[in-house]
């Protein structure tokens, strides 16, 4: 392993700025070298590599031949083609929140660093704050009983103004969006960490100031889980108080237990419990409360950066940032009908059947990629008794596919065969593969089958046990992707 790790900037504003005053605090057993740094504005370029030891380079590229981790700190539009670029050369990657101005490129930001398999985290920062990993420790804690509710209140100056000062965010084109996508989409990666995933949201949205699709105030009910007995608000505000600069408070209700954040980082965190029991923590504290709680580091830069010298996986990723940004595009779309549920995750894609011509793209993306052999086109696809079940996000895409024939199984059983099962990428860890499965399961009993059997990578062992399957006979290379297989079975009871 290297002694020192080279480090370039695409971006040189405010947030770059803090990034590179942050590097500089951080406690690294290796050396940090300062790379190139690229800006449209050279001026802006010239400011930040004076003040923290970077070289102005002419052009992305010349940053990227330059580093081994990236920081990318530009305006959000631009995310997409440079996070692709430095994938492309296998450079660890730190994208400022948000990944993209909308979900289908934040979906392609995300595949793009998994497919390169490179160290990747992203700028929520406040998956650090010792305020909300004490708050995290609260909530989940068994004395503290479930949650129950959860208010949410963020509120700052329009950041086209005062020490903020980016005016790129009043263009919609750059920003996407207001102030959901461009700040609350910490909140809601925070109600995810200290509640859990949301399975539905309510939105409603303003616009005082008039900038073209910039909102800039949003309130929204959200719902947990699946079931939705434990439901939040959150209430987003971009004003003119510039004595207001980014404030914060939550307020958790549990069953026995209630807790409140001020602030971002150094609280106060305040509590009471049923037994009377009362407690806070603040300050420095706070910080030694919570040491060891922090993925890796207390220093969200210095994580990224020991993650990349290890190249290990860093955190907070893309991937646990996709998943605010489903929910975040589920916001936009309930305060564009006027405030209409929006399912979340893994119960808002629709299962139906589907047509070849509908899953074989995505077949070739997840089962194919990097193999010679690029064929999709499976025996028996277009058997009369074939069912092909596929799940469609909210635009029609198949975001997961699965064959389903009717063949005996290797132990001789009257079965449905399961094959060409493949999630995207970027929704693979999510729960919607396992949905997808057990929906063909249950088209199999409707038509009287009481096995299903599939050929199964050994990859994908641990998924199929979890959905009851056995593994039967011994283990086999298949002969187009090479790769280690076992037959698998599960009766139908």
């Amino acid at each position: 392993m290297v002694d020192s790790l080279r480090i370039g900037f695409l971006g040189a504003g405010l947030i770059a700025e803090y990034h590179s005053k942050s590097i500089r605090r951080a406690d690294l057993p290796f050396t940090v070298a300062r790379a190139g740094v690229f800006d449209p504005d050279q001026a802006r370029a010239e400011r930040f590599a004076n003040a923290s030891g970077h070289t102005v380079a002419s052009s992305v590229d010349e940053v990227l031949d330059s580093c081994d981790a990236v920081y990318v700190c530009t305006w959000t539009s631009e995310h997409l083609p440079l996070v692709e670029a430095a994938a492309a050369r296998g450079l660890a990657v730190f994208c400022e929140k948000p990944l993209a101005t909308n979900l289908d490129d934040a979906h392609r930001v995300t595949d793009a660093l998994i497919t390169a398999g490179v160290t990747n985290q992203v700028g929520l920062v406040l998956r650090h704050s010792p305020a909300y990993l004490w708050a995290a420790k609260l909530i989940s804690a068994p004395e503290a009983g479930r949650v129950m509710s959860v208010v949410f209140r963020d509120d700052q100056f329009i950041p086209i103004q005062g020490h903020y000062a980016s005016s790129w965010r009043r263009d919609r084109t750059k920003a996407g969006a207001g102030t959901l996508i461009e700040h609350s989409i910490h909140d809601i990666d925070m109600l995810h960490a200290l509640v859990g995933p949301i399975g539905s949201v309510n939105a409603r949205w303003s616009n005082f100031h008039g900038h073209d699709g910039i909102e800039d105030v949003v309130n929204a009910v959200v719902s947990f889980g699946s079931d939705g007995s434990t439901s939040g608000t959150l209430s987003s505000v971009w004003h003119d108080n510039l004595a207001r600069p980014s404030l914060r408070r939550v307020e958790v209700f549990s069953e026995r237990r209630y807790v409140s954040i001020e602030g971002d980082w150094m609280g106060p965190v305040t509590w009471s419990d049923a037994d009377g029991n009362v407690g806070s923590l603040a300050g420095d504290a706070l910080v030694e409360a919570t040491h060891g709680l922090a993925p890796r580091h207390t220093n969200p830069d210095a994580a990224f950066l020991m993650a990349a010298h290890e190249k290990v996986r860093s955190f907070p990723d893309a991937r646990v940032a996709l998943r605010a940004h489903e929910v975040v595009d589920a916001m936009y779309r309930s305060a564009a009908d006027g405030g209409r549920t929006e399912p979340v995750g893994v119960d808002s894609y629709r299962i139906r059947p589907a047509t070849t011509a509908e899953i074989r793209p995505l077949r070739l993306d997840v089962l194919r990629r990097g193999m010679a052999n690029r064929s999709v086109t499976f025996d028996g696809d277009d058997d009369p008794t074939t069912i092909h079940l596929a799940a469609f996000d909210h635009g029609d895409r198949v975001m997961a596919t699965s064959t389903w024939l009717e063949r005996p199984a290797p132990t001789g059983h009257r079965a449905i065969q399961l094959r060409g099962m493949a999630t995207a990428r970027t929704l693979q860890g999510t729960g919607l593969g396992g949905r997808l499965l057990e929906a063909g399961i249950a088209e199999a009993r409707r038509r009287g089958f009481d096995h299903v059997w599939a050929n199964a990578r050994d990859s994908a062992l641990p998924f199929y046990s979890r959905h009851g399957f056995s593994v039967v006979g011994d283990g086999f290379i298949e002969p187009v992707t090479e790769l280690p297989h076992h037959v698998v079975e599960r009766r139908l009871d």
